[in-house]
């Protein structure tokens, strides 16, 4: 069975370029752009907990690397606790991953619920728009040869569907 989860972060934090000893590359090696991407990481740790760690760890110590590596634009869009697995089916695999989604699915709503994490007015929101609008033509492009190998001509409009409108509609004002 496969399985696979993520908590794809909402700020581009370079998270790819993570080296062995879990360090990133620092102004030294990327220049003024460094501390961009810090401060995303920086500002995403605070969802990603080491209880939220510990969870992802867990299922991905059960299973195998899927057959098929991630394309490069997968990679770019993931987050550092992406969990993409085989395990055998049986029970305990079954009852690891329901147990598995149902904590990430709490972490998640928990993170949302809080209001200190809601967004605030102005600038915040705006740069969040243009992240998310080129996030989401990326996440096109990385899902849709994914659900096109497992769903055929369907994966057209699941990737469509899971990777959320590219841009928000024509509301009209003259704009």
């Amino acid at each position: 069975m496969s399985f696979f989860l993520d908590w794809r972060p909402r700020a581009y934090g370079a998270y790819e370029t993570v080296l062995p000893d879990g360090t990133y590359p620092g102004p030294e090696e990327l220049g003024r752009i460094a501390f961009e991407y810090s401060g995303a990481r920086a500002n995403m740790e605070k969802f990603y907990t080491t209880e939220l760690r510990s969870i992802a760890d867990g299922i991905r110590a059960l299973g195998s690397e899927p057959p098929v590596p991630p394309s490069e634009l997968e990679l770019l869009t993931r987050g550092p606790l992406c969990v993409d697995i085989v395990l055998p089916i049986n029970d305990a695999n079954i009852n690891a991953v329901l147990n598995t989604r149902q904590a990430a699915a709490n972490a998640w709503l928990s993170w949302q619920l809080d209001p200190q994490h809601e967004h605030r007015p102005g600038a915040p929101v705006n740069s969040q728009y243009v992240f998310d609008t080129k996030a989401r033509q990326n996440l096109y492009a990385a899902l849709l040869d994914v659900y096109k190998a497992q769903f055929n001509d369907d994966g057209v409009i699941l990737a469509a569907k899971d990777s959320g409108p590219l841009d928000e509609a024509y509301v009209g004002g003259g704009s």
